[in-house]
Formats: C-alpha cells, structure tokens, sequence
C-alpha cells in the first residue's frame, strides 16, 4: 500500500471577476449576482430602438443620442456634424468631404451602441 500523496494540489482560490470575493462555488457567487457562462447560454437580443437611433444618427448626427435619451450629447454630436458638413464644404479640394461620411458613420456606430436611457429594460423579462 502506498500512502496518499501530500503534495496534491489544492484548486486555486478563485476570485469574483465583479465584486473579487472568495468563490466557495466556482460557477456562481454568493456575494453578488455573478453566474459563470450566463452570457454564452442566453443570447442577447438587440433592442430594435438600437437600429432606429443608428438611422436617425445618419440623417444627422445627434438624432439618435437624443431618441436614446441623450440630449446634451445630442447638441455636442449635432453642432459636431455642422463644423463637419462646413469643413467639407470648404475644404473639399483637400479631401474635406472624407471627414463628413467618416464622422456621419462613427456616430451612428456610438448610438447604435449606446445604452438607451429611455427604456433601459426594454428586453428584460
């Protein structure tokens, strides 16, 4: 017979990625509301006011900050896509008018993304 070994390594400690408490369970925490691989089993579903904001972002930028529940970003976006739509204009014989459709898509990508403020649970059940 041979005795047990005493060098088996005990499992690392591990820690909560959201609150960084001990984990007595390695697939939940007791302290908050973390679940390990809650994310993967449940696909996200999109909230459908996302698409609306992104299409009211590219008929001006602003638009969709405000449907979201944005307004002072709205303003700053908005008066934004005005310097842009004048600098194209003025300096569209130096490539100008590439700063316009650059900047009307990447605020329309920010306010796809954004968090919307005015039904923030719109999906939760």
């Amino acid at each position: 017979m041979t005795a047990p070994e005493a060098n088996v390594s005990a499992p690392k400690s591990e820690r909560c990625p959201l609150c960084d408490a001990p984990l007595q369970n390695p697939n939940e925490c007791s302290r908050c509301d973390w679940v390990r691989h809650v994310e993967e089993a449940r696909e996200r579903q999109r909230n459908p006011r996302d698409a609306i904001s992104a299409i009211a972002s590219m008929l001006w930028p602003g638009l969709g900050h405000f449907y979201k529940g944005y307004p002072k970003l709205a303003a700053l976006v908005g008066a934004g896509g005005l310097l842009c739509f004048l600098w194209s204009i003025t300096f569209f014989m130096f490539f100008g008018f590439l700063i316009l459709p650059l900047y009307w898509v990447w605020v329309a990508v920010d306010a796809f993304f954004r968090k919307d403020l005015k039904y923030p649970n719109y999906y939760q059940t």
